[in-house]
């Protein structure tokens, strides 16, 4: 019975050790960071469905949405609309780009803002500054999806 117990005991002791040593691991996915001023509406729409629509296509990228001046939630029409979408909406809250996210992105796109020095200088950066801002939702995410169409295009192509 002993024995039985100490098997137990450091199997668990095993398992909780590789699950800490799994969530202190970097993603091993390349990261796309999607910025738009408050981090709340437009770089939440641009990584929701390039998460969805890389995930269709079986590729590696994930996304991720920054701020430049973040608000403190995501916006709220924007999360309905998402879900309305049926598209899951990026976990998190709005956070301002920094050093990490700019260090371990492949790729930053600024969404009708201007993204830090830093960033620019990173030679990762690019404008999507076609996006419009007063036309509604559908009109915002049907110009951000088309961009991300294309970058998961290019993404596959230079994979091949």
């Amino acid at each position: 019975m002993k024995i039985l117990l100490m098997l137990t005991l450091t199997f668990v002791a095993h398992a909780l050790a590789a699950g800490a040593a799994a969530a202190q691991a970097p993603s091993a996915s390349p990261t796309i960071v999607f910025v738009c001023e408050h981090g709340a509406a437009k770089s939440v729409i641009a990584t929701a469905y390039f998460n969805k629509l890389a995930a269709e296509r079986a590729l590696p990228y994930r996304a991720t949405f920054r701020g430049t001046s973040p608000q403190a939630e995501l916006s709220q029409r924007t999360v309905e609309a998402l879900r309305a979408d049926g598209v899951i909406v990026p976990a998190g809250k709005p956070t301002a780009i920094g050093d990490a996210d700019i260090n371990a992105a492949t790729h930053i796109f600024a969404i009708g803002c201007s993204l830090p020095d830093n960033a620019r200088r990173s030679g990762k950066a690019s404008d999507w500054s076609d996006v419009p801002e007063d036309r509604g939702y559908h009109a915002m995410r049907d110009a951000i999806v088309k961009h991300v169409e294309q970058l998961l295009s290019d993404l596959q192509k230079s994979r091949q």
